[in-house]
């Protein structure tokens, strides 16, 4: 039997995820206590629905229906009239639907919500208050895992070293940087494994996501939508010409949930593949790296590829801007935002 530990993060990317693939991973509960035995922290718990309203907001940053304007003499044509009717009756419907999926987030109602909530009540959350006060002595320490005056991490690690067996191997799936190599994001930390090792007498298996995880180890769920990413990724981060680049994007495109995994590997492609650095600002690839990026909270990024390529996008905008600017100043003839678009 394999014990599991599946951190917050990797929770709460199954918001992002499609029906097919959440009723795939719904499949780890049959084998729960079988073949696989799971272990989710009171801390883990608290941490899923403490972040979970904020990560929905976040992923409707998105969804709106913008207001279109019409000039006067658009509405001198014969099409005007039946097609702001038609308008107007999607804007009623569009918050129709709004409000039907903030009444489902509020119930937690949404296909996630039900998945993890099942999974959250038939499972011994591992008792977390006892092992506080060592978690917080480790990170004011200095030992992994722990950063910006939080120790969550540290209180699911200690939780891990009481529960889990001596002499059992755990397999760990995290998209915390605080758990991975600071050599690659898919080894653990080497400080974390030696301690396991010398404490536990055993083995300590880590992953940054579930695909490489159900790929490896239990093959019968196929998490098509987030498999079909991961290869279009990888496929990214190995192209080998402009032209494979572009194609690759366009098959990106067909998707508009990302984790903050995924988000770091499609910039590190563009960092690391020069095949994709030095098109980023074609068409096709700023736009699909503009809409990738427009959500993610640059003030929470340390140093990643993340933060990296957005100084490199947005570091040009800012030079168009002055551009912009300048030119207006000398002939006002535009607002600033229409010369911009212009």
């Amino acid at each position: 039997m394999k014990n599991l530990f599946i951190d917050s993060n990797i929770w709460l990317s199954l918001y992002h995820f499609t029906n097919d693939d959440l009723a795939q991973f719904g499949k780890l509960k049959e084998l729960n206590g079988k073949d696989i035995q799971l272990f989710i922290p009171q801390q883990v718990y608290d941490e899923v629905y403490r972040n979970r309203e904020a990560k929905l907001k976040d992923a409707l940053k998105s969804f709106e229906l913008n207001d279109i304007k019409f000039p006067v003499f658009c509405k001198e044509y014969k099409e005007y009239d039946e097609f702001h009717k038609d308008y107007i009756g999607l804007k009623k419907r569009f918050k129709l639907w709004k409000e039907k999926i903030g009444e489902d987030i509020h119930n937690e109602h949404l296909p996630a919500d039900e998945i993890i909530n099942d999974f959250f009540k038939n499972t011994k959350l591992v008792e977390c208050e006892s092992i506080v006060e060592k978690a917080y002595m480790r990170y004011k320490k200095g030992n992994p895992p722990g950063k910006d005056n939080k120790y969550g991490d540290a209180i699911n690690w200690e939780c891990l070293l009481n529960v889990i067996p001596n002499g059992e191997d755990l397999y760990l799936i995290s998209a915390d940087k605080d758990y991975h190599s600071a050599l690659s994001d898919k080894k653990i930390n080497s400080f974390l494994e030696k301690e396991w090792q010398y404490k536990k007498k055993s083995k300590i298996f880590f992953y940054n996501n579930l695909v490489s995880f159900l790929s490896e180890h239990v093959k019968e769920i196929k998490l098509i939508t987030e498999n079909e990413k991961e290869e279009l990724i990888n496929k990214l981060k190995n192209s080998r010409s402009f032209e494979e680049t572009h194609g690759v994007i366009s098959g990106l495109n067909r998707y508009s949930d990302w984790t903050e995994t995924q988000i770091e590997d499609i910039c590190n492609a563009a960092e690391e593949n020069l095949q994709v650095k030095w098109i980023i600002d074609d068409p096709d690839v700023y736009k699909f790296y503009h809409h990738l990026l427009e959500n993610v909270k640059y003030e929470n990024l340390t140093d990643c590829a993340t933060k990296r390529i957005i100084d490199l996008i947005y570091m040009d905008i800012i030079e168009k801007m002055s551009e912009a600017k300048f030119a207006y100043e000398a002939d006002s003839t535009d607002t600033l935002e229409e010369y911009y678009k212009h």
